[in-house]
């Protein structure tokens, strides 16, 4: 009868494609991945893979005893969490998923409090856009932008981040007034590169700045401040950066399409685990306080404010 560590190894390769992609995945080495699918193909009498310059790719046989692999998993984890989940000491590693600019503005700044209520609790920070699965124990905790639709999962909503179209005041000083209603004509955006294009923002742009040039692209939002800190052009950013950059100018209020809200997610096998209860509460009193300044940008300044209407006025209905 198959193992389930060779199970666990045989899912990783599907999921990853190769044995070394498999092995970082499973914090292993890349030989005791393969050894591992050696034996777990002996003992089925069955070729798994079939080895192709792409990558590893999954036989006939694999698809068909992938979903009873998937099951097994969900029952071993299942197992892990209930064991973990009436753990009432708050002490422990603890994983929590984020963006990393959520995770560098919004939560570091404040981690020296937790530590002082929490010594005995080890966070584990992962920053990435890739969602991370709860289920599979790939985060304890996360902090997401869409609400998940799993089940088994327990959202808990607050705060919500404004989006907002900022430019330096050295880029105003030198290009002068911002008409979104004539789509930026004379202007430049900092815009969005690769998988970054699907974002909202970028739709956004390519509507109410279509007459704009694109002085740079990028997919990081970090980068994305940065380039409108240096005056590369107009970029849409978190409302709250506003409050820690005192050189960008809200050209608008924040844009009620592109709300984004912020929600604390974890498994319900967890809701007693008393070192992930501990993190979830610091995290909802911590964003909680930031609220404000999460969902609006500054004033703007008064001698920006007196041509608003001329300058960044609702579009006046254009063709």
């Amino acid at each position: 009868m198959p193992q389930w560590s060779d199970l666990q190894h045989f899912l990783a390769i599907t999921r990853s494609g190769s044995l070394s992609a498999a092995a970082r995945q499973l914090k292993v080495d890349q030989t005791t991945v393969g050894r591992r699918l050696a034996v777990l193909e002996r003992e089925l009498g069955a070729r798994l893979f079939d080895r192709t310059p792409s990558g590893f790719r999954p036989t006939a046989v694999a698809l068909r005893i992938l979903p009873a692999a998937e099951a097994v998993e969900a029952e071993a984890l299942r197992v892990e969490r209930l064991a973990s989940g009436e753990d009432l000491r708050p002490s422990g590693p603890v994983t929590v998923t984020a963006t990393d600019t959520f995770l560098v503005h919004n939560v570091l700044p404040w981690l020296a409090g937790f530590r002082e209520r929490h010594p005995e609790i080890e966070l584990h920070l992962l920053s990435g856009y890739e969602t991370l699965s709860l289920v599979r124990r790939e985060a304890d905790v996360a902090i997401r932008l869409v609400r998940p639709q799993e089940s088994s999962l327990r959202a808990r909503k607050v705060a919500a981040i404004g989006v907002v179209p900022f430019a330096s005041q050295a880029y105003l000083d030198r290009r002068g007034a911002v008409r979104f209603d004539a789509g930026l004509q004379g202007h430049t955006v900092v815009g969005y590169a690769q998988d970054s294009r699907r974002w909202p923002e970028s739709k956004w742009l390519d509507v109410h700045a279509a007459r704009a040039t694109v002085a740079v692209r990028l997919t990081s939002i970090l980068g994305l401040l940065q380039a409108a800190r240096e005056g590369l052009g107009v970029a849409l950013l978190p409302a709250f950066f506003g409050h820690l950059h005192p050189e960008l100018v809200p050209l608008r209020d924040a844009l009620p399409e592109l709300e984004r809200t912020v929600w604390l997610v974890f498994h319900e096998d967890l809701a007693n685990n008393a070192r992930v209860r501990a993190v979830v509460d610091f995290l909802a009193e911590t964003i909680g306080a930031q609220a404000a300044s999460l969902a609006k940008a500054p004033a703007r300044p008064r001698s920006a404010s007196r041509g608003a209407a001329r300058r960044v006025g609702k579009p006046r209905g254009n063709k």
